[in-house]
């Protein structure tokens, strides 16, 4: 696993045993796709207790995109080609500004493909600056009509 994606992990409280389910949906998905993978992404929230739940398990290569749902209780794997695939996108966010992450960040990207494949990916706290970039890296360069084609961004926060 990269060093990186260790950080990361670690910075959304992904220890014990969860840690090693990550590890062996990272395992299947690196035979399958082998030196592709760039990125990792873990969707997740904060119940009425504010106790974290993971939820999904994503990758992203340059040209595929591969999630796990509900990877902590199931092996519910797949994968789409998301170069130049997506058609739209919209973004809700509360407490976040883009710059600054406070405990009460919130932010959640969804997205379709030409395919008709769609994706949601929820983050929390400091998750929300690891989906920013995972946004503009992986959904914005990927838009049928290159950069800035569609999209919408809503924040409760006034933004």
């Amino acid at each position: 696993m990269k060093a990186e994606w260790d950080t990361y992990l670690e910075s959304i409280g992904v220890q014990g045993l969860f840690r090693k389910r990550v590890e062996d949906v990272v395992d299947f998905y690196q035979e399958v796709y082998p030196g592709q993978i760039e990125d990792i992404f873990v969707t997740e929230y904060f119940d009425k207790d504010e106790n974290r739940q993971y939820e999904s398990l994503w990758f992203f290569s340059e040209s595929s995109m591969m999630e796990a749902k509900q990877f902590l209780k199931e092996d519910d794997l797949d994968s789409a080609v998301l170069r130049q695939q997506v058609k739209y996108w919209t973004i809700k966010k509360t407490e976040y500004d883009f710059q600054e992450v406070t405990t009460k960040s919130r932010m959640v990207l969804q997205f379709s493909l030409l395919s008709g494949v769609v994706g949601a990916l929820k983050a929390s706290r400091e998750n929300c600056a690891h989906l920013k970039r995972l946004f503009f890296k992986h959904i914005i360069s990927n838009e049928i009509e290159g950069p800035s084609a569609a999209g919408q961004v809503e924040g409760g926060d006034g933004q």
